[in-house]
């Protein structure tokens, strides 16, 4: 998948500022690898690609030793629109068939209050055609903001230094999808003049079926 694809997509949630209560979900339906970041998994190895400034970092983790941490620096420059933005991440790729069901979740932290905004971290699915293309989600059609599905967020109203559940709830793939990748996202466009950022551990991603209830979060 083509990187420079990748940060268009991610970039186009970052005006976005809008959440579920989700509970854990079964680790035995977790199709990622490398899920509480522990490993350092290049995605050549099927684990995590990095974009923009994104770190494996053993200065936090809700579990383990370690945690992903995307953070940026957004400053204010004196010519429309008066700030320069930055999206961060990682990644995985996995195949996905259209009419699929699938939901991310996992943990956000925040080390620092988050100065001005938009600044928020996320977790976030969306569907990919053969040709690369972002189609969304069934669940996003028609959202000109954002074709992903994302989470609820890690911003400045969040409790500092405290892990929050973050849950995408049910994302459908769209016709023509052949791949769903799953993001942790920080996104900053506040002009903060501030390097910040927000950390993730404990990821799950499921692919939701019938039969399989510990997709469900209980």
């Amino acid at each position: 998948m083509n990187i420079q694809a990748i940060v268009r997509t991610t970039a186009s949630i970052a005006i976005s500022l809008f959440a579920l209560a989700p509970a854990a979900l079964a680790d035995s339906h977790n199709l990622l690898q490398d899920a509480g970041f522990e490993d350092k998994l290049s995605s050549d190895d099927g684990g995590w690609t990095l974009f923009k400034e994104s770190q494996y970092s053993k200065k936090q983790a809700r579990s383990g030793r370690q945690s992903m941490f995307n953070w940026g620096y957004s400053r204010t420059v004196p010519y429309p629109p008066g700030f320069i933005g930055t999206v961060s991440g990682s990644f995985q790729e996995f195949p996905a068939q259209p009419g699929s069901q699938w939901r991310l979740t996992g943990y956000g932290m925040a080390p620092v209050k988050l100065d001005g905004g938009p600044a928020f971290g996320i977790v976030q699915v969306s569907f990919f055609g053969a040709d690369g293309k972002d189609l969304g989600t069934v669940e996003t059609v028609g959202n000109r903001v954002a074709r992903a599905k994302i989470s609820n967020e890690v911003n400045s109203e969040s409790p500092v230094g405290e892990w929050i559940m973050l849950d995408t709830g049910i994302a459908t793939a769209p016709d023509g999808a052949v791949a769903v990748q799953a993001f942790t996202l920080y996104v900053d466009f506040s002009g903060s003049n501030v390097a910040q950022g927000v950390f993730f551990d404990d990821l799950v991603l499921c692919e939701v079926k019938d039969d399989e209830s510990g997709c469900e979060g209980e």
